[in-house]
């Protein structure tokens, strides 16, 4: 064959590779239809999402909950956005108000009609947030304090509650000085937004007036202790309907604790047992505890227990038992008596005069001479044929109980 076909054919070859490269790379870089950029940007906005049209939503919204350790209260506020915020990189400009520090933060979309969450971000520990919400005073509105971007605040329109979602409950009933009762209400909204209810059919007391101070704005959460309603103590129980439910604020017994001491006297070291008996105890609002044993020790026991009085002297016992709304308050008296003898050696001699010093005014005494000879005087004279070393030892008994000494004398040699 000739070279110039040689030279044609290859650079034909050369020619074909090229446009075959060309069209594997138009067709690798070309969009298909289920990967174009805006697909892609919509769903990078609404991963998280529920199947919600985020892109439709005409407010960003920050929700704060700001607490009050000083006041013990808490409030939920709320803080359009310009743009969806980054929950990661959100933070708060200004100072916080009324003193109170951010616990929690939530990101939220709201299209006129609709609230959905977005996000949350915890800054205290959720325990923390969570006790709270269940033992704080819920504050209605505190004064923005400036953010990210808004130089106002908005915030939804409460709606209205759904059945099943907005319950009502009843918290501690205290008994008061004059006989008349204090109930605590609160209630727990499953709703992600506030709502609204009224005083009326569905938002109710009964029996008496309708309105005792009963919210009319729900707002999200568990809150406890909400608002309380006093009344006398002959009245009808009091029972709050809300939205088909009922919470019903019943009575407390009163508060009251006896003691027991056994025994209330005797000899150092002295085995005491202690008991206690208390009511006005409930479910929703328990008895606590505790003794005071006069020595210095404290206990919280409630069950009958032992202590030991190493040394002598009066101890005044007292046990505190109290609830959220009284306490009450019992005391004894525990007295250990001391057993002890001094002793008088004649001069020139090896007789010994004994007497007992014990206290408890005791009415038998045993004296143990440690050479083998025993007395039952209250002052007896003993004479030992021996000098040496001797443990005498007396033991008294009366109304107290029984008691023991014991010390060791020298008898020098005649």
């Amino acid at each position: 064959m000739d070279p110039l076909d040689k030279q044609y054919q290859l650079v034909l070859i050369i020619i074909l590779i090229s446009l075959i490269i060309a069209a594997g790379i138009s067709v690798l870089f070309t969009p298909g239809p289920e990967h174009d950029q805006k697909s892609d940007i919509f769903i990078q906005i609404s991963q998280g999402d529920t199947g919600a049209d985020v892109g439709k939503a005409e407010n960003w919204i920050v929700r704060i909950l700001w607490v009050d350790d000083k006041n013990r209260t808490y409030s939920f506020q709320d803080y359009p956005q310009e743009s969806k915020p980054d929950p990661e990189s959100y933070s708060i400009e200004g100072k916080p108000p009324d003193g109170s520090q951010a616990a929690m933060i939530r990101f939220l979309s709201w299209d006129g009609n609709t609230e959905r969450t977005h996000g949350a971000r915890y800054i205290m520990d959720q325990e923390m947030i969570t006790s709270i919400l269940n033992k704080y005073s819920l504050m209605a509105s505190l004064s923005p304090v400036p953010v990210s971007t808004p130089d106002y605040v908005q915030t939804p329109v409460p709606g209205a509650p759904v059945p099943g979602m907005l319950v009502p409950e009843s918290g501690v009933v205290c008994r008061n000085d004059d006989g008349s009762f204090t109930a605590r209400f609160g209630y727990i909204s499953r709703h992600d937004y506030p709502v609204s209810l009224p005083v009326g059919e569905q938002n109710r007391f009964y029996p008496g007036v309708e309105d005792r101070g009963q919210p009319v704005v729900f707002m999200p959460g568990i809150h406890h202790d909400a608002f309380t309603v006093t009344y006398p103590a002959d009245a009808t129980n009091q029972v709050w309907s809300l939205m088909n439910r009922q919470a019903s604020a019943g009575t407390v017994p009163e508060v009251n604790t006896s003691i027991t001491i056994e025994p209330v006297s005797g000899y150092a070291p002295l085995e005491v047992r202690f008991s206690q008996r208390s009511t006005g105890s409930v479910s929703d609002n328990p008895l606590s505890g505790s003794w005071n044993l006069g020595d210095g020790t404290i206990s919280s026991a409630i069950e009958p227990f032992y202590h030991r009085y190493e040394n002598p002297g009066t101890y005044i016992v007292s046990y505190m038992v109290q609830n959220t709304c009284n306490h009450a308050k019992d005391t004894g008296v525990v007295r250990v008596h001391r057993a002890s003898f001094i002793w008088n050696i004649t001069h020139g001699s090896s007789d010994v005069r004994f007497e007992s010093t014990s206290e408890g005014e005791p009415s038998l005494w045993f004296w143990d001479f440690g050479d083998g000879y025993t007395s039952w005087d209250e002052k007896p004279v003993h004479t030992y044929q021996k000098p040496g070393i001797y443990k005498v030892g007396l033991t008294v008994s009366g109304e107290h109980g029984k008691g023991t000494a014991v010390n060791t004398i020298t008898i020098p040699p005649q």
